[in-house]
Protein backbone atom coordinates (compact mmCIF):
# COMPACT_ATOMS: atom_id res chain seq x y z
CA UNK A 1 0.00 0.00 0.00
CA UNK A 2 2.96 2.41 0.67
CA UNK A 3 4.55 1.73 -2.82
CA UNK A 4 1.24 2.40 -4.48
CA UNK A 5 0.90 5.78 -2.25
CA UNK A 6 4.54 7.09 -3.35
CA UNK A 7 4.44 6.08 -7.05
CA UNK A 8 1.23 8.14 -7.12
CA UNK A 9 3.05 11.24 -5.75
CA UNK A 10 5.88 11.17 -7.97
CA UNK A 11 3.71 10.98 -10.93
CA UNK A 12 1.60 13.66 -9.52
CA UNK A 13 4.85 15.59 -8.82
CA UNK A 14 6.04 15.10 -12.37
CA UNK A 15 2.87 16.20 -14.04
CA UNK A 16 3.44 19.16 -12.24
CA UNK A 17 6.97 19.96 -13.35
CA UNK A 18 5.84 19.62 -16.74
CA UNK A 19 2.66 20.90 -17.22
CA UNK A 20 3.56 24.27 -15.78
CA UNK A 21 6.16 24.85 -17.91
CA UNK A 22 3.69 24.22 -21.07
CA UNK A 23 1.56 26.58 -19.61
CA UNK A 24 3.74 29.69 -19.33
CA UNK A 25 4.81 29.13 -22.74
CA UNK A 26 1.60 28.86 -24.07
CA UNK A 27 0.44 31.89 -22.33
CA UNK A 28 3.36 33.93 -23.16
CA UNK A 29 2.85 32.64 -27.04
CA UNK A 30 -0.54 34.11 -26.86
CA UNK A 31 0.84 37.43 -25.19
CA UNK A 32 3.12 37.63 -28.29
CA UNK A 33 0.53 36.73 -30.87
CA UNK A 34 -1.89 39.40 -29.51
CA UNK A 35 1.60 41.78 -29.35
CA UNK A 36 2.36 40.86 -33.52
CA UNK A 37 -0.84 42.88 -35.52
CA UNK A 38 0.23 46.33 -33.32
CA UNK A 39 4.07 45.68 -33.77
CA UNK A 40 3.68 44.67 -37.22
CA UNK A 41 1.63 47.89 -37.81
CA UNK A 42 4.14 50.35 -36.43
CA UNK A 43 7.06 48.36 -38.60
CA UNK A 44 4.82 49.12 -41.55
CA UNK A 45 4.45 52.68 -40.65
CA UNK A 46 8.17 53.47 -40.42
CA UNK A 47 9.10 51.81 -43.60
CA UNK A 48 6.71 54.19 -44.98
CA UNK A 49 8.15 56.71 -43.25
CA UNK A 50 11.75 55.92 -44.39
CA UNK A 51 10.52 55.69 -47.70
CA UNK A 52 8.70 59.18 -48.00
CA UNK A 53 11.93 60.72 -46.40
CA UNK A 54 13.99 59.71 -48.47
CA UNK A 55 11.78 60.66 -51.33
CA UNK A 56 11.48 63.80 -50.36
CA UNK A 57 15.64 64.16 -49.39
CA UNK A 58 15.88 62.89 -53.35
CA UNK A 59 13.55 65.92 -54.80
CA UNK A 60 14.60 68.51 -52.24
CA UNK A 61 18.42 68.00 -53.80
CA UNK A 62 17.23 67.86 -57.58
CA UNK A 63 15.72 70.90 -57.11
CA UNK A 64 17.88 73.08 -55.30
CA UNK A 65 20.81 71.60 -57.67
CA UNK A 66 18.91 72.39 -60.60
CA UNK A 67 18.10 76.20 -59.82
CA UNK A 68 21.77 76.70 -58.29
CA UNK A 69 22.97 75.25 -62.08
CA UNK A 70 20.34 77.30 -63.78
CA UNK A 71 21.40 80.49 -61.99
CA UNK A 72 24.74 79.98 -62.09
CA UNK A 73 24.80 79.37 -66.11
CA UNK A 74 22.66 82.53 -66.38
CA UNK A 75 25.23 84.37 -64.66
CA UNK A 76 27.84 83.20 -66.01
CA UNK A 77 26.58 83.54 -69.69
CA UNK A 78 25.28 86.82 -69.31
CA UNK A 79 28.63 88.09 -67.98
CA UNK A 80 30.31 86.42 -71.13
CA UNK A 81 27.86 88.10 -73.68
CA UNK A 82 28.29 91.81 -71.35
CA UNK A 83 32.14 91.22 -71.81
CA UNK A 84 31.88 90.19 -75.46
CA UNK A 85 29.45 92.87 -76.83
CA UNK A 86 29.62 96.04 -78.01
CA UNK A 87 26.28 97.62 -77.99
CA UNK A 88 25.04 99.65 -74.99
CA UNK A 89 21.34 98.07 -74.80
CA UNK A 90 22.97 94.70 -74.66
CA UNK A 91 25.68 95.23 -72.20
CA UNK A 92 23.15 96.94 -69.74
CA UNK A 93 20.30 94.16 -70.23
CA UNK A 94 23.57 91.45 -69.63
CA UNK A 95 24.97 93.69 -66.60
CA UNK A 96 21.39 93.83 -64.84
CA UNK A 97 20.30 90.22 -65.91
CA UNK A 98 23.79 88.59 -64.20
CA UNK A 99 23.04 90.78 -60.94
CA UNK A 100 19.71 89.74 -60.73
CA UNK A 101 20.53 85.79 -61.17
CA UNK A 102 23.38 86.03 -59.39
CA UNK A 103 20.72 87.37 -56.11
CA UNK A 104 19.19 83.68 -57.23
CA UNK A 105 21.88 81.74 -56.53
CA UNK A 106 22.72 83.48 -53.19
CA UNK A 107 18.63 83.09 -52.37
CA UNK A 108 19.47 79.08 -52.85
CA UNK A 109 21.69 78.97 -49.79
CA UNK A 110 19.01 80.76 -47.88
CA UNK A 111 16.38 78.53 -49.11
CA UNK A 112 14.71 76.66 -46.21
CA UNK A 113 14.96 73.32 -49.08
CA UNK A 114 18.75 72.76 -48.44
CA UNK A 115 20.34 69.09 -49.93
CA UNK A 116 20.27 68.14 -46.52
CA UNK A 117 20.68 64.18 -45.71
CA UNK A 118 18.17 64.14 -43.12
CA UNK A 119 16.93 60.47 -43.92
CA UNK A 120 20.13 58.97 -43.10
CA UNK A 121 19.46 60.10 -39.64
CA UNK A 122 16.52 58.50 -39.30
CA UNK A 123 17.66 54.90 -40.37
CA UNK A 124 20.23 54.83 -37.72
CA UNK A 125 17.93 55.40 -35.04
CA UNK A 126 17.82 52.15 -32.66
CA UNK A 127 14.42 50.13 -33.36
CA UNK A 128 15.26 46.50 -31.86
CA UNK A 129 12.41 46.91 -28.77
CA UNK A 130 9.18 48.35 -28.73
CA UNK A 131 9.69 51.27 -27.04
CA UNK A 132 12.75 52.35 -29.28
CA UNK A 133 9.70 51.40 -32.24
CA UNK A 134 7.48 54.05 -30.78
CA UNK A 135 10.24 56.57 -30.28
CA UNK A 136 11.30 56.50 -33.76
CA UNK A 137 7.97 56.02 -35.25
CA UNK A 138 7.24 59.71 -33.09
CA UNK A 139 10.42 61.62 -34.39
CA UNK A 140 9.39 60.66 -38.08
CA UNK A 141 5.66 61.48 -37.94
CA UNK A 142 6.96 64.84 -36.44
CA UNK A 143 9.58 65.55 -38.86
CA UNK A 144 7.18 64.78 -41.84
CA UNK A 145 4.33 67.47 -40.46
CA UNK A 146 7.19 69.99 -40.13
CA UNK A 147 8.21 69.25 -43.60
CA UNK A 148 5.06 69.42 -44.68
CA UNK A 149 4.23 72.79 -43.38
CA UNK A 150 7.56 74.09 -44.45
CA UNK A 151 6.59 73.69 -48.24
CA UNK A 152 2.81 75.05 -47.44
CA UNK A 153 4.62 78.22 -45.91
CA UNK A 154 7.10 78.41 -48.58
CA UNK A 155 4.36 78.98 -51.42
CA UNK A 156 2.10 81.27 -49.42
CA UNK A 157 1.73 85.40 -50.50
CA UNK A 158 5.05 86.20 -48.30
CA UNK A 159 7.35 84.32 -49.91
CA UNK A 160 6.49 86.04 -53.25
CA UNK A 161 7.20 89.41 -51.86
CA UNK A 162 11.42 89.53 -52.18
CA UNK A 163 11.66 88.34 -55.31
CA UNK A 164 8.58 90.59 -56.92
CA UNK A 165 10.88 93.90 -54.89
CA UNK A 166 13.71 92.77 -56.55
CA UNK A 167 11.91 92.20 -60.18
CA UNK A 168 10.22 95.47 -59.46
CA UNK A 169 13.66 97.03 -58.67
CA UNK A 170 15.29 95.66 -61.51
CA UNK A 171 12.86 96.70 -64.21
CA UNK A 172 13.12 100.48 -62.33
CA UNK A 173 16.68 100.15 -63.18
CA UNK A 174 16.15 99.40 -66.72
CA UNK A 175 13.57 102.30 -67.58
CA UNK A 176 14.93 104.74 -65.40
CA UNK A 177 18.15 104.40 -64.61
CA UNK A 178 19.62 103.53 -68.34
CA UNK A 179 16.75 106.00 -69.57
CA UNK A 180 14.96 103.17 -71.46
CA UNK A 181 11.62 103.15 -72.46
CA UNK A 182 8.61 101.71 -70.04
CA UNK A 183 7.90 98.77 -71.62
CA UNK A 184 11.80 97.98 -71.33
CA UNK A 185 11.14 98.26 -67.75
CA UNK A 186 8.14 96.08 -68.01
CA UNK A 187 9.73 93.48 -70.36
CA UNK A 188 12.68 93.17 -67.68
CA UNK A 189 10.42 93.06 -64.75
CA UNK A 190 8.19 90.08 -66.47
CA UNK A 191 10.54 88.00 -67.88
CA UNK A 192 12.01 88.20 -64.16
CA UNK A 193 8.80 87.44 -62.43
CA UNK A 194 8.18 84.25 -64.52
CA UNK A 195 11.75 82.87 -63.29
CA UNK A 196 11.19 83.65 -59.68
CA UNK A 197 7.58 82.34 -59.84
CA UNK A 198 8.61 79.37 -61.89
CA UNK A 199 11.43 78.49 -58.83
CA UNK A 200 8.40 78.86 -56.08
CA UNK A 201 5.94 76.91 -58.06
CA UNK A 202 8.49 73.83 -58.36
CA UNK A 203 9.25 73.91 -54.92
CA UNK A 204 8.86 70.15 -53.48
CA UNK A 205 5.82 69.24 -52.12
CA UNK A 206 6.77 65.61 -52.01
CA UNK A 207 6.20 65.59 -47.71
CA UNK A 208 2.52 66.71 -47.75
CA UNK A 209 1.76 64.45 -50.46
CA UNK A 210 3.28 61.79 -48.28
CA UNK A 211 1.05 62.63 -45.56
CA UNK A 212 -2.06 62.83 -47.21
CA UNK A 213 -1.02 59.27 -47.99
CA UNK A 214 0.03 58.09 -45.19
CA UNK A 215 -3.16 59.59 -42.95
CA UNK A 216 -5.07 57.78 -45.81
CA UNK A 217 -3.47 54.69 -45.59
CA UNK A 218 -2.89 54.14 -41.76
CA UNK A 219 -6.05 55.55 -40.51
CA UNK A 220 -6.27 59.27 -38.79
CA UNK A 221 -3.58 59.20 -36.53
CA UNK A 222 -3.41 62.72 -35.22
CA UNK A 223 -0.55 63.99 -36.91
CA UNK A 224 -1.51 67.76 -36.59
CA UNK A 225 1.37 70.12 -37.04
CA UNK A 226 3.52 69.78 -33.35
CA UNK A 227 4.78 72.99 -33.96
CA UNK A 228 5.28 76.81 -35.74
CA UNK A 229 8.01 76.67 -37.97
CA UNK A 230 9.76 80.03 -38.14
CA UNK A 231 12.81 81.32 -39.92
CA UNK A 232 15.06 82.92 -37.50
CA UNK A 233 18.00 85.39 -38.47
CA UNK A 234 20.91 86.12 -36.32
CA UNK A 235 23.22 88.57 -37.02
CA UNK A 236 27.37 88.13 -35.57
CA UNK A 237 30.11 90.25 -36.21
CA UNK A 238 33.65 90.03 -34.82
CA UNK A 239 37.26 91.47 -35.48
CA UNK A 240 37.32 88.69 -38.57
CA UNK A 241 34.27 89.82 -40.19
CA UNK A 242 30.59 89.82 -39.86
CA UNK A 243 27.82 87.31 -41.06
CA UNK A 244 23.99 86.20 -41.02
CA UNK A 245 22.94 82.69 -40.01
CA UNK A 246 19.55 81.47 -40.89
CA UNK A 247 18.10 79.04 -38.63
CA UNK A 248 14.62 77.34 -40.01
Amino acid sequence: MEKINRRFSLKDIFLKCTTLPLLCVLLAGQQSNAREPVDSAMVNRIQFLQKSLQNDQDGTKQWWYSWLGLYGAATIGQGAVYFSSGDKNTRQDMALGAATTFLGVAGQFISPFQPASFAGKFDMLPEGSLAERQAKLTQMEKFLTDRSLMESEARKWQAHILPTSINMVSGAITWLGFHRTFLDGVVNFGLNCVLTEAQIWTQPIRAKRALKRYRRQFGSQDLSVHTHREINFKFAASANGAGVRVVF
